[in-house]
């Protein structure tokens, strides 16, 4: 099976929204609560923006391979879930570390305001929470409100410029590409299918804010919701699979024996240009 990014059927954007809503209902108490720790432990790290950038970048794409997982293999199990994160850490921990790195960079030479010093990037007591507030919905945005912002700003690591691509870390753990294979490959897809992949920036940016200012805690289900909305494009304009599995299906042992692995996919002839 050849693998080229095709250039999905109209009415993409709403079809990604449903299934990826579709594939978080599935497994939404076992996502919220992986998340869940997320955020909590993000909000206690926020005075070092690295380290909480690692980790909210990290769990997006996490929740990227968990969405592959629960579409493919049905019901989460955690054991089974941390074993396949740890199949991908070889991949999964570099590229997050990479991604932070630059975006690090980027914002201490061209972003910062004058006089922030880039030790900052390391530890920084600019917007402390040293105590949360006796007013329970200002608490919980006090909690929520640095993984919506590091949410928001996780669509820009996707698409730094000849560094990373939208649909390149599914290329490189779902596919098995190299890095700048992975890369070219996942650009020609977003070139392909720019319209609703504007549409996904425009969410990745809106969706952060409102919920963060009016709904702080769907924060949570923001991150799985995009880990599953990344999946479902990716597997539209990589695997030509327009739906999700039915659940039926899923839960059916037979089924999932038959379902074609992923290492049998060949690379594509796009992906092997110089």
């Amino acid at each position: 099976m050849v693998i080229e990014p095709r250039t999905a059927a109209p009415g993409a954007l709403l079809r990604w929204v449903r299934q990826a809503w579709q594939l978080l209902w599935r497994g939404l108490g076992f996502w919220v609560g992986l998340v869940l720790l997320m955020c909590l432990w993000l909000s206690v790290a926020h005075r070092f923006p690295l380290l909480a950038g690692l980790l909210a970048f990290g769990t997006l794409l996490a929740c990227i391979l968990i969405a592959a997982q629960l579409d493919r293999a049905g019901p989460l199990r955690i054991g089974e879930v941390f074993a396949m994160l740890r199949g991908h850490a070889r991949v999964l921990l570099p590229y997050t570390a990479g991604v932070v790195a630059v975006g690090a960079v980027v914002w201490a030479l061209l972003l910062a305001r004058p006089g922030v010093g880039w030790w900052n990037i390391l530890y920084t007591s600019r917007n402390a929470m040293d105590a949360l507030s006796s007013d329970g919905f200002t608490a919980l945005r006090q909690i929520f409100v640095y993984p919506a912002f590091a949410l928001g700003l996780s669509y820009f690591g996707f698409n730094i410029p000849g560094v990373t691509s939208f649909f390149q870390f599914p290329c490189m753990t779902l596919l098995g590409l190299p890095f700048r294979e992975a890369w070219r490959l996942g650009a020609a897809g977003q070139v392909r299918n720019l319209g609703p992949l504007l549409g996904i920036g425009l969410l990745f940016v809106v969706l952060p804010v409102v919920c963060g200012v009016w709904l702080p805690f769907l924060v949570p289900v923001l991150y799985c919701f995009f880990g599953a909305l990344c999946y479902v494009a990716f597997r539209e304009i990589y695997l030509g699979v327009a739906e999700n599995r039915p659940a039926a299906s899923v839960a059916s042992p037979a089924a999932a024996a038959a379902a074609p692995p992923a290492a049998a996919l060949r690379r594509s002839p796009l992906s092997s240009r110089p």
